[in-house]
């Protein structure tokens, strides 16, 4: 069988003309040497088909067609008869992709640069786009200061067409910048240009620095931060001529060298506005931070630009633009600066769009905004739109764009994209507690609740210091203009909580709550509540919660003997011939200082009032960093109360950004209490407390509610007995005087027989043994109590700073921070005072602490740790170096 190559025809000059000259319609197509490939890929990629005539450029132009596929290495195109024989051999497959050697550069990030050259596992196999894949990682690494990095592929052939990509990767060292001198420098000194750049000698103090790593897009940078310095500063003409960048022959150490020109210094002599203004002549002109007579400063007139397009966005001209233009005049070294105003057409938003809400309801994030559809789009309220998605908490990233509608010259579309983050508080513990006490504890707060913006809060806790049960709920916005409402029920029986005087209530109640915006910073709220109290002081009570000593309840015969100068001293014989001991009853009587529940009783019921404001410019719901938050809130029982009393509390936060992720923030808490009417002071249980993250006094490096006012141990009479000696017909054996005998061995606790200098026993006038009896001071704890007090004042100040190797910095945050603050008392009992455990405000008794703290979001809420060392402290102070809580954060 006869074929004509007509390709090699065409090809070859030799050929005879006549031999390929000749048309022919074509009867059937062949393809041979296809493996992966169908023929239909092929089929659709030829010019002609069955029926189509093949003139003299038809061969060509198949050739050129099916090759610019790229599918294959080799294509030939013959003839026998009227039919068309083309043959193919198909490009060799990837089966796979190894790399190995590489840690500088991700797996997944050569892969994807490998496959936007179209080199993927499954894909063609193209040998001259893999060398310039080659090439280019080595580029990478040759920015990244590793010139001796080497990429060597090799290529493994397979069965059925196909290779595998076996790519080994030496990244070598890195090479460390030895040198960088400046050329050229007049007006500044190299240590101050030198400050300026990111890279640099490897400071002396630091030897874990990177600053002499080398990189492209640093040096990049640098150069610029450099020109924008001098720009800055008045030269105009200021020039790098040239970098040269020499590298040892290991290439391990790199020198810079930067040629610059300074030129002179000019100053602004006019200022002027061109273009289209828009009537807004006078408040352009008014945001123009470039003046006469200034060095000229092109941050100055960048800053000016921004200015202005921000102004004319939010007249509704989204799309303008402004350019500052300097005309330089070399002969009086003076710019006069001319910014031309293009304003564009008045713009409006078609619609507001919303992205990446997957758990939020579309309506709870367009309440929020300040940009309406269909309005003149305002750059201010679009912005602002953002702000308030980001102080809702429930987004960890809120991006905005504005989208110019395909079709129109004046429609624009808003489209938020979020990143949406945990926004319930959920904790669950089971374990022991203090003194191996076992408790049970969970409880939820979704801020955000199944999407709907509402918040819902369930708590259950049982434990053997406390049980409870208790629901929340808040509806933000219950109606359209964001008036919010809310209640709360809980139910109750605690003990003291930890390190607190002893003492357990049973309380119930609930509450209501309204808060009205009054700015888009600032709202004011309303709560009524009311709760139902019942004290129960135990058997060993601090004294300022119930007085001590108290007779025992049942006795009611006391006798008190004169002839002892101890009027506690004495017992009498009654009828059985025992000893009944006397209690001076009048004693009792001349106590100074009742407690609380000798005063106010145990059981009460209270309604309360409170009004609170707060004005927050916060850029965040979670771990802000930038803005301030204060909040003034006052609490007062109405009248119908058994309980008179009030509460101030103030709660600010400042947050100021200060370089390259560093912040620094301030906090303060303060309160006040007292109690009007009949209650004397602050009822105790409302006291505030400090020490410890778990109260609004935070002052870490204490234990919790540790500071403060401290509680005075309760006493006790013990009221002892004794016996006498009987003989075996029961009478009573009496001395050679006819006094009768006691018998020490029945002498109660705490009750001694009164013996005279030679030891022997004292008997009364009337021949009874005398025994003394002992007043108890009852101690409960080595170290007393933190009892609580009506002021409080904490604060700290803290320096933000991020984590290395943490990419998403919105959902960790770790600082540097120094507390301060304790709890005092304006009405300090006289046994308080006797033994120094309370202070009325004084700033000499302030607690100092520093550390470290670090919180992370996580899945079940705030992560909060820290490490803490006092540096102030007094000796009844509990220090605490390191705690953590989960489910709160601040």
């Amino acid at each position: 069988m006869t074929r004509s190559l007509l390709s090699t025809l065409i090809m070859s000059s030799v050929a005879s003309t006549a031999a390929y000259a000749q048309s022919f319609v074509i009867e059937d197509i062949q393809i041979d040497g296809l493996q992966r490939i169908s023929s239909g890929v092929v089929f659709g990629l030829l010019p002609v088909g069955i029926g189509d005539v093949v003139s003299d450029d038809v061969p060509a132009q198949i050739i050129r067609a099916i090759t610019a596929s790229e599918y294959f290495e080799d294509v030939e195109v013959a003839r026998e008869g009227n039919v068309l024989y083309i043959s193919v051999l198909e490009r060799p497959s990837v089966s796979e992709i190894n790399i190995t050697g590489n840690k500088v550069l991700k797996t997944e990030d050569i892969l994807e640069n490998m496959a936007t050259a179209d080199i993927t596992e499954g894909g063609i196999f193209t040998r001259a786009t893999l060398e310039a894949i080659r090439q280019g990682i080595q580029e990478v690494y040759s920015g990244r200061g590793r010139y001796g990095t080497t990429v060597d592929i090799d290529i493994e052939e397979q069965p059925r067409n196909r290779v595998a990509i076996n790519m080994t990767i030496n990244e070598g060292k890195e090479s460390r910048i030895q040198y960088i001198n400046i050329v050229g420098n007049n007006a500044f000194d190299d240590d101050e240009l030198l400050d300026l750049f990111d890279l640099g000698l490897k400071p002396w103090y630091n030897p874990f620095s990177g600053r002499n790593k080398y990189s492209r897009e640093q040096f990049s940078g640098d150069l610029e931060k450099l020109t924008s310095h001098y720009m800055d500063n008045g030269y105009v003409r200021f020039n790098i001529d040239s970098t040269p960048i020499s590298i040892t022959p290991d290439n391990e150490q790199i020198y810079i060298t930067i040629n610059v020109t300074e030129g002179d210094q000019y100053v602004v002599k006019e200022v002027n506005l061109a273009g289209d203004l828009v009537n807004t002549e006078a408040i352009l002109r008014a945001y123009t931070v470039v003046a006469p007579g200034q060095t000229f400063s092109q941050a100055l007139v960048t800053a000016t630009e921004e200015y202005m397009t921000q102004i004319l966005g939010n007249f509704g001209y989204a799309f303008a633009e402004v350019n500052g233009v300097p005309e330089i005049d070399e002969e009086g070294k003076t710019v006069d600066v001319t910014f031309f105003v293009n304003a564009g057409n008045r713009t409006y938003v078609n619609r507001v769009n919303f992205i990446g809400n997957t758990a939020t309801a579309d309506d709870v994030l367009r309440r929020e905004m300040r940009q309406l559809e269909s309005a003149p789009a305002s750059s201010q309220q679009i912005e602002l739109g953002k702000v308030r998605l980001e102080r809702l908490g429930y987004f960890s990233k809120v991006e905005v764009e504005t989208n110019e509608v395909p079709g129109t010259s004046d429609q624009i579309d808003v489209d938020y994209t979020v990143e949406e983050q945990n926004f319930s508080n959920i904790s669950f513990s089971v374990g022991s507690g203090g003194g191996g006490n076992f408790f049970i504890s969970s409880s939820l707060e979704a801020q955000n609740f199944l999407g709907t913006g509402r918040t819902v809060g369930i708590g259950i806790n049982k434990s053997t210091f406390q049980k409870s049960l208790n629901f929340s709920y808040l509806d933000p916005y219950f109606t359209a203009d964001g008036v919010s409402r809310g209640f709360n029920v809980f139910l109750q029986e605690q003990d003291s909580p930890f390190n607190i005087a002893s003492f357990s209530t049973k309380s119930y109640g609930g509450s209501f709550n309204f808060a009205y915006p009054i700015s888009e910073i600032q709202q004011i709220g309303f709560n009524l509540g009311f709760s139902h109290t019942e004290l129960s002081s135990g058997g060993y009570t601090v004294q300022e919660i119930e007085s001590s000593p108290k007779i025992a309840e049942g006795v009611d015969y006391y006798i008190i003997d004169e002839l002892n100068e101890n009027p506690f001293n004495g017992p009498v014989a009654d009828a059985s011939g025992g000893f009944i001991v006397d209690l001076p009853t009048e004693y009792l009587n001349q106590n100074p200082d009742l407690g609380f529940i000798d005063r106010q009783g145990t059981a009460f019921d209270n309604f309360t009032f409170s009004v609170n404001w707060l004005r927050s410019t916060l850029n965040r719901g979670q771990l802000p960093t930038d803005g301030s938050f204060q909040q003034v809130s006052f609490e007062v029982t109405t009248p119908g109360s058994d309980l008179e009393y009030y509460k101030l509390n103030y709660s600010a936060q400042y947050y100021q950004p200060i370089i390259n992720g560093f912040v620094l923030a301030f906090r303060a808490n303060l309160g006040y209490g007292g109690g009007y009417g009949s209650t004397d002071g602050l009822p105790f249980f409302q006291n505030f407390f400090a020490g410890g993250l778990s109260s609004a006094g935070i002052v870490r490096g204490f234990d919790e509610n540790s500071l403060g006012p401290r509680s005075t141990d309760p006493q006790t009479y013990v009221t002892g007995y004794a016996g006498l000696l009987r003989d075996e017909n029961g009478n009573i054996i009496r001395n050679e005087a006819g006094y009768a005998t006691i018998d020490t061995t029945k002498l109660g606790y705490m009750t001694t027989p009164v013996v005279d200098a030679d030891g022997n026993q004292v008997y009364d006038a009337n021949g009874n043994a005398r025994v003394q009896l002992q007043v108890d001071d009852i101690a409960l704890n080595q170290r007393l109590d933190a009892f609580g007090g009506n002021i409080l004042t904490t604060g700290s100040v803290e320096l933000l700073f991020p984590l290395p190797f943490v990419t998403d910095r919105s959902r960790v945050r770790s600082s540097l921070f120094v507390d301060a603050g304790n709890v005092f008392s304006t009405n300090c009992t006289a046994r308080q005072s006797l033994h120094n455990n309370c202070s009325d405000f004084d700033f000499g008794e302030f607690r100092y602490s520093m550390g470290l703290s670090v919180t992370y979001l996580s899945p079940f809420g705030p992560l909060t740790f820290y490490v803490a060392k006092p540096f102030t402290k007094d000796a009844n102070d509990d220090e605490k170096n390191f705690d953590f809580t989960i489910g709160a954060g601040f």
